[in-house]
């Protein structure tokens, strides 16, 4: 009756999950604060709710939940991108944890007047924004490309740096005799270091495969065995498994998608992905909601709300403090408005809750930093992503017309009709098609092209207030071809590096003044 009882409830879970994501599409709202919020009437409406032992909830996060999200996040990064903003990502995944753990832990201490080391556990755990919440929630808003990669870049790698600073800080509260700085160093390296190689060579060994086989079946096992098999092998190496699955990610969704796959194969990697982390997302924020002790959390309002301000203040301190170093020295710039964006966008999740719930009980202040860590998480998913939209329209970063994304949608149609008649075209060129097969679809395609550009012409002509908005889209449009022209430039050799970060600095100047 047990596993009945389970499925049952697994069931029951996915069916709610399915209509919160409905509901919460025709409101406007974030769905995966929707399923918080569920989870959390579900405590209140429920005199047996669903009850997970605090390791049982810690494994399912981190083994069975975390590796998918990752994977699939890493597996739609570019990678040229990626390692064009990796150090504006590793300043705010390296230092910037550093520098929320101190700046939280110590003004805790003198406020609250708790212990030191004990607030400096919970500043450690509570430092690095996390994958799972800031994905999931960027990936509904449809930011800026690039302040997209910066938030979700900055959450996948400060999990290594999160994890051994609250493992060494938990080992110093226990125990200070046995706390090294030097040896911190060296585990933080060598955590970091296994993980990425891990992640390379499961990745590599992957993406050798995919170009062997030529069957979506068998290569989307493949990844699924990539994603769960790197991340456990590097835990088992005690090692870092979010680098090592965010490294073979990248790996599969740039080498191994481009040069190994078909277009079948693409297709379908990418649509189960797209529904294994929707079911992902739903157990994780279910599970938040779930865990939630709402009468702990009313007893202990003004302690979350020091809580809250202080890791709010040290977000401000740390992004606004890094940021001009970055500007400094990074190829690409980051604007006042996108930096406003990291701090109210530095979203805690389910790695907190994992964190908090490795907890021994009869650690000094467990209560404290139990009810702190769910009063933090909760005023990120409650609070501050709810309001993200608000300040992105305020600072010009998403618009919410709709009359605006109609012209998109409809735009995109017939953008989409042309770059397959240009297809088509040069096929036939080819000798790919015979000339009757080419004839009968370019028709085809062609009565598609008449109908969609019709439609952009009558929005046009019926929403005349995106005309403005369809000048910066084209603006950007034009940057962008320019940008991507040059990086085809730098790769065959015909300008250098120099050059390169010259130009493309200046055009992401005009794309965040846009």
């Amino acid at each position: 009756m047990g596993l009945i009882n389970t499925e049952l409830m697994i069931t029951v879970l996915l069916l709610i999950a399915a209509f919160v994501s409905w509901f919460t599409k025709r409101v406007n709202f974030p769905y995966t604060v929707g399923l918080v919020l569920v989870g959390v009437l579900i405590t209140l409406l429920l005199p047996n709710k669903p009850e997970l032992a605090p390791h049982v909830a810690r494994e399912l996060i981190l083994l069975l939940l975390l590796p998918p999200l990752v994977f699939e996040a890493a597996l739609h990064i570019e990678f040229s991108e990626f390692r064009d903003n990796l150090f504006s990502m590793l300043m705010f995944a390296v230092p910037g944890v550093l520098v929320t753990t101190i700046l939280v832990g110590w003004l805790l201490a003198v406020i609250t007047g708790l212990p030191l080391s004990t607030m400096l556990v919970f500043g450690a755990l509570i430092a690095a924004t996390d994958p799972v919440a800031v994905t999931a929630i960027f990936r509904e808003l449809g930011l800026p490309k690039r302040l997209g990669l910066l938030t979700e870049g900055e959450s996948l790698l400060n999990d290594a740096t999160a994890i051994v600073v609250f493992s060494l800080l938990l080992e110093f509260a226990i125990d200070p005799s046995n706390f090294s700085f030097a040896n911190g160093v060296i585990e933080f390296l060598r955590v970091s270091g296994l993980g990425l190689l891990v992640g390379f060579v499961s990745g590599y060994i992957a993406y050798k495969l995919i170009r062997q086989i030529d069957d979506y079946l068998v290569e989307t096992v493949l990844s699924a065995v990539v994603a769960y098999g790197s991340y456990l092998v590097a835990e088992q190496l005690h090692a870092s498994g979010v680098l090592a699955v965010l490294v073979a990610g990248l790996l599969i969704g740039n080498s191994g998608r481009r040069y190994g796959m078909s277009h079948t194969t693409r297709n379908v990697l990418l649509h189960i992905w797209e529904f294994v982390v929707f079911i992902a997302n739903t157990f994780v924020f279910l599970l938040i909601g779930l865990q939630v002790n709402l009468e702990k959390i009313f007893d202990s309002s003004v302690l979350i709300g020091i809580a809250v301000i202080m890791t709010l203040v040290a977000r401000i301190i740390t992004v606004f403090g890094l940021s001009p170093i970055i500007n400094r020295f990074a190829p690409n710039k980051t604007p006042l408005s996108w930096q406003a964006v990291l701090v109210w966008g530095g979203l805690r999740g389910g790695i907190a809750l994992a964190l908090v719930l490795a907890l021994p009980e009869n650690f000094v202040g467990y209560d404290e930093v139990l009810v702190m860590t769910f009063g933090v998480v909760l005023f990120t998913l409650g609070v501050q992503a709810t309001t993200l939209p608000l300040l992105l329209r305020k600072l010009g970063l998403l618009k919410g017309n709709k009359n605006l994304i109609e012209y998109e949608r409809r735009r995109a149609r017939l953008a989409a009709a042309k770059s397959s008649e240009e297809f088509l075209q040069l096929q036939y060129a080819e000798g790919l098609v015979t000339k009757q097969i080419y004839e009968v679809l370019v028709s085809e395609v062609q009565v598609e092209i008449k109908k969609f550009s019709g439609d952009v012409e009558e929005a046009l002509i019926m929403l005349p207030d995106i005309r403005d908005d369809e000048l910066e889209i084209v603006r950007k449009e034009i940057l962008q071809v320019k940008r991507d022209t040059l990086r085809i430039l730098r790769h065959d050799g015909i300008i250098g590096t120099d050059v390169f970060t010259e130009l493309t600095t200046e055009i992401d100047v005009d794309l965040s003044a846009h």
